[in-house]
């Protein structure tokens, strides 16, 4: 049986007076590194820890390190405020191609101090002192003085005007986070013509150095916030980082625009190293020193293609300036990652619900073959959506793979020819169904490093294209775009620019679960933008997009757990009050409630009949109704579950199939499961079985980016059911 509350808060404290957990870094590319900042999050236990101040980091030897920890949320209802994941920073010390274990303990004893690291911040500069750096940062003029480095602006140029960040008298400047281990300063403004009015994109630039580091590690985002209409653009010739180099450096140029060859994104000029992460998969790139003493960082080179940048879209960069030598495009392309082991993330704290870590201990012997062909057919149609990138497609007599400045971390979904039509164009998959959190949810069962990394690369392409940062209706920033997205931005069936006008495409828990595991701001950020709009929008619509349901509870129960802000949670109670009414027939009260949805008589008791669609549903509710205690939730559960099962055009009761798109069957599993351990009917539980065995077996590798996060988003959560961890009474057919 499960473990009761008093008995997990009884753990809880015995854990704390014992934690040791184990904490890897993995060096993957043979190259060593020695003191490399290193940001990880992991989650603890409910009742654990309240603070921060007895956490200690140790190296290989038994030794505390320097390492500086920070609550990032507690635990959503607890009256302890008990600390729910906690981030730290530290330097990492790995071997090429090797495997170093810190270890992460509660102790009274001291940590070792980072060295030095001082500021001096005005509203108008920010000044760093650490050990061999001394740089400012402005809030007008110029963006950057470092030592070799002068005069550092950003440029970009759009029909033959030149745009500067130092010409906008309105940009702000704060420092963001300050503690003993790092430095953040953040830089927001515009980019701006020689008028000091007409501006061209905006942009946030973070600026982090690390105690005892000379290093910057710039992130820079542009954004896309002007414009009437969707369809507005800026269209970009050109942009870069600028400077003058104080001591000399040969001319030199270096060009990046297409995929190949793949070039790294690490330079040198005047004794100053610039870096560029995803130098060749970002492509169009290219570095040049002058002569005279000028030096380019090209994000956007101006001989390549212009590109138009429409309302709403963003892209962000990292770069990395050292000033202390070395050669560095290792820490940019392939960063150390600190992960603890499987179990931690899933049985032994429980921070992610219902999710168990893929082994042999926690299955149940007669399904542990089951789990592991589960993950086998996961991790090969996974590899296969990687090999397409390169593999690429035709279009109209053009080459292209999915590369490129704003198409890395995406996939394409389909090709349409016939230019007499409206969704004529290359069409994208937008991370649709949260890819990224599909590999996530599989980092975090398995420890996959290949998931993690190519996570981070989605997520990454989620926060800049697949959310619109900017919406010409008032309330509506944070919009997902459609999916698929032709070109990105604009409708697939007719090619209109408009962002999702439901939440059928509302996607963002990638986000978080990069920004819990990395501390990536740029994600929180975006993810808090996101579910904001989550909470002014109503994109619930039931009956035609059943699906809705799932992606807004997802949303703002995860906003809620992240954030600590009521509204989130209000929100989600809503959504359930809502699809009760209309499993009810209350039109009245979905009136009352200021629902959208257009209640329909065929519809009473369940939600539409589009029955693969319930599993991304009944998920969320199964999630909801755990986290939330609302007593009459499994009921609603199973009666949606049995208008299906009752209705001949989506159940094949000889064949027990469902006849509605039959591939996603294996969606419906968790939430199947659920309601047969809440109702005791075992006839919900043979569905989800044999649903996950039927499929598993069948094994159809797919390398649509699309379909893999339909097939394995929702059932990851499955395997739970299949483990020690389920009820003893509620499956009578346990192997």
């Amino acid at each position: 049986m499960l473990r009761s509350a008093s008995g997990l808060l009884l753990a809880a404290c015995a854990a704390a007076q014992s934690l040791d957990l184990p904490l890897t870094v993995e060096e993957p590319v043979g190259v060593p590194r020695e003191g490399e900042p290193v940001t990880f999050g992991v989650p603890l236990p409910k009742g654990l820890l309240r603070d921060v101040k007895t956490l200690r980091l140790l190296g290989p030897d038994g030794r505390a390190l320097p390492a500086v920890f920070s609550a990032v949320n507690h635990w959503p209802g607890d009256a302890e405020r008990s600390i729910q994941w906690v981030h730290c920073d530290f330097l990492a010390s790995v071997p090429a191609g090797g495997r170093v274990t810190y270890r992460l303990v509660s102790s009274p004893a001291p940590a070792p101090p980072f060295p030095g690291l001082d500021v001096e911040a005005s509203a108008e500069a920010v000044r760093v002192r650490t050990a061999g750096l001394e740089f400012t940062v402005n809030r007008a003029g110029a963006l950057l003085a470092a030592p070799g480095l002068g005069d550092a602006d950003m440029l970009l140029r759009s029909d033959e005007r030149i745009y500067r960040l130092s010409r906008d008298p309105r940009s702000q400047l704060s420092v963001e986070q300050k503690t003993p281990s790092k430095i953040v300063i953040k830089r927001t403004g515009s980019h701006v013509w020689v008028n000091g009015e007409d501006k061209a994109l905006d942009s946030v630039a973070r600026f982090t150095v690390y105690a005892g580091r000379p290093e910057i590690h710039l992130t820079y985002s542009f954004i896309n916030r002007q414009g009437q209409r969707m369809s507005d653009f800026v269209r970009l010739d050109g942009l870069w980082l600028q400077a003058r180099l104080s001591a000399a450096s040969p001319p030199t140029r270096v060009e990046q625009l297409s995929a190949e060859p793949r070039r790294e994104g690490w330079f040198e000029a005047g004794g100053v190293g610039f870096g560029l992460k995803w130098f060749w998969q970002l492509y169009p790139k290219a570095f040049e020193s002058r002569a005279d003493g000028i030096v380019r960082l090209e994000l956007f080179p101006e001989t390549a293609r212009p590109q138009n940048i429409y309302a709403g879209v963003a892209k962000t960069h990292e770069i990395l300036l050292s000033f202390g030598g070395g050669r560095l495009a290792a820490r940019l392309d392939h960063p150390l990652y600190a992960v603890a082991p499987p179990k931690w993330y899933t049985r032994d704290t429980r921070a992610l619900g219902r999710l168990v870590e893929s082994s042999a201990e926690a299955i149940r012997p007669g399904y542990w073959p089951l789990v592991r062909a589960y993950d086998d057919w996961l991790a090969a149609s996974r590899d296969a959506v990687l090999a397409k990138r390169s593999r690429g497609f035709t279009f109209q007599g053009r080459r292209y793979d999915e590369y490129g400045m704003l198409n890395f971390g995406d996939a394409m979904h389909k090709l349409v020819a016939d230019d007499r039509r409206p969704d004529y164009g290359i069409h994208w998959e937008t991370e649709y169904y949260d890819f990224p959190h599909a590999l996530f949810l599989h980092f975090f069962r398995t420890g996959d490093m290949t998931s993690f990394r190519m996570g981070v690369e989605a997520a990454a392409h989620l926060a800049d294209v697949d959310i619109s940062h900017y919406e010409v209706v008032p309330g509506r920033d944070g919009a997902p775009r459609t999916g698929p997205g032709l070109n990105h931005w604009t409708r697939y069936s007719n090619g209109e620019f408009i962002s999702s006008t439901s939440w059928a495409f509302y996607k963002n828990e990638g986000l978080f679960d990069r920004y819990l595991l990395t501390g990536d701001l740029w994600s929180r950020d975006v993810a808090r933008l996101s579910s904001d709009f989550g909470v002014s929008y109503d994109g619930l619509d039931i009956h035609s997009n059943t699906r809705s349901i799932g992606h807004g509870l997802f949303a703002m129960l995860k906003a809620w757990e992240v954030f600590g802000d009521r509204k989130y949670l209000d929100r989600a109670n809503w959504i359930i009050d809502c699809v009760q009414a209309w499993q009810d027939g209350d039109a009245s009260r979905l009136r009352d409630l200021g629902s959208r949805a257009v209640w329909s008589e065929r519809f009473r008791g369940g939600y539409s009949d589009q029955s693969w669609m319930y599993g991304i549903a009944l998920e969320a509710m199964a999630q909801a109704s755990l986290m939330l205690q609302r007593p009459e939730m499994p009921g609603y559960m199973r009666r949606a579950t049995d208008w299906i099962f009752a209705n001949p055009r989506e159940w094949d009761a000889e064949r027990r199939l469902f006849r509605n798109a039959p591939v996603h069957a294996v969606m419906l599993t968790p939430g199947l499961a659920y309601i047969a351990e809440t109702s005791g009917e075992r006839e919900y539980w043979d569905v989800a079985r044999e649903s996950f065995e039927r499929q598993t077996r069948e094994a159809r590798v797919t390398d649509r980016l699309k379909l893999f996060a339909q097939l394995f988003r929702n059932s990851q959560r499955f395997p739970w059911y299949l483990s020690v961890e389920a009820p003893q009474d509620m499956i009578k057919s346990q192997r």
